[in-house]
């Protein structure tokens, strides 16, 4: 994910929205596995793509149905963070509730309505109003095999993770646009006690590890709610207006197979400044943030180009700055941001 300066929610990156406002916390290469017979020790460290996607088939379910509590460990460009996450359902609801061990303190709630990111040092909050029903550790789609033509899917080796037994699944990309994930699931629950996300090298650039897990456990209501009243909080929702890909004035070429747009959607600033487009692509796995601010000025706003995992790409179109981030090879985010096109509306 993007290290955004902004910590809003309005700035929303190529991975899951908890992320957004948490931009050293990057999740988006976790999920959630499901329930299916687990493969003994024993077994072929290189199984068919089909077993691979038994164990995944039944995240959704997991997701969703499970309680429990555990501590992260959170490790991407040198820096380590930790972080406490609780999941609980309570009459048929989802709640869940991540809070950071390190500065900045925040912390992340979501429920059925929204997700709210909270910063105690500054008594702020952030709104997502009409979030996913995705669990925070959740970004797969529901079909995995519609995947398997751009990833393949293999289980390897048994290892252990915080004490418990876990089976390997390796996602390997099958062109050179996207990156490999690594995910160690937990055999008793299929929750993902581990991950890996792997660079065009085969560098682990970014790694989750829970090194405490409780399952089953009874968590109350208020444990689920955020550490600050929300009468004390300076609330900023994020004002951002759905758009019809239909009505997008940009059109995209060559961008690689399967990229498709998922979202577009416009975000309110200031009244001093225009709105800003923003489109989100994605494979399904992979996702990568389109940015589309109308300047008045000539100068091209320098972004890294790479940093870990993070690839970023601008060009100046006209009176717009168009910028291309996300987690894929550099190669990726240039192929999109070459590839957009500026083109007028049909008149009705």
């Amino acid at each position: 994910m993007p290290l955004h300066s902004n910590p809003g929610l309005n700035m929303p990156g190529p991975s899951p929205r908890w992320v957004r406002c948490l931009p050293l916390v990057l999740v988006a290469c976790l999920h959630l596995a499901g329930l299916s017979e687990p493969v003994r020790a024993g077994d072929s460290t290189d199984v068919s793509s089909g077993d691979a996607l038994g164990w995944l088939s039944g995240m959704r379910q997991a997701a969703g149905r499970l309680n429990y509590k555990g501590m992260l460990a959170f490790s991407k460009n040198g820096r380590v963070e930790s972080f406490q996450l609780l999941h609980a359902v309570h009459e048929g609801v989802e709640y869940e509730r991540l809070i950071s061990m390190n500065s900045p303190l925040r912390e992340v709630t979501r429920n059925a309505e929204k997700v709210v990111c909270y910063y105690p040092d500054t008594q702020t909050a952030y709104v997502e109003n009409k979030p996913s029903r995705h669990s925070l550790l959740l970004d797969f789609p529901e079909d995995l095999s519609q995947l398997t033509h751009l990833y393949h899917f293999t289980l390897q080796g048994q290892e252990y993770v915080a004490k418990r037994p876990a089976r390997i699944v390796s996602i390997t990309p099958r062109d050179d646009y996207r990156y490999a994930r690594r995910l160690w699931l937990d055999e008793e629950s299929g929750l993902p006690l581990k991950s890996e996300l792997l660079d065009e090298t085969g560098a682990d650039v970014e790694q989750m590890v829970f090194t405490t897990l409780e399952l089953g456990v009874d968590i109350s209501r208020h444990e689920l709610e955020a550490s600050i009243p929300d009468h004390s909080v300076k609330w900023e929702v994020n004002q951002r207006e759905t758009l019809s890909p239909a009505s997008l004035s940009w059109s995209l070429e060559g961008v690689p197979e399967g990229f498709r747009i998922l979202s577009y959607s416009r975000m309110k600033r200031n009244s001093h400044q225009t709105p800003l487009d923003h489109l989100l692509l994605s494979d399904g796995l992979s996702s990568v943030s389109v940015y589309i601010d109308e300047s008045k000025s000539d100068t091209l706003k320098a972004h890294p180009r790479k940093l870990g995992a993070f690839s970023a790409a601008s060009r100046k179109i006209g009176t717009y700055q168009v910028t291309v981030m996300g987690e894929v090879p550099e190669r990726t985010v240039t192929l999109i941001v070459d590839g957009l096109r500026y083109r007028e509306k049909e008149q009705p």
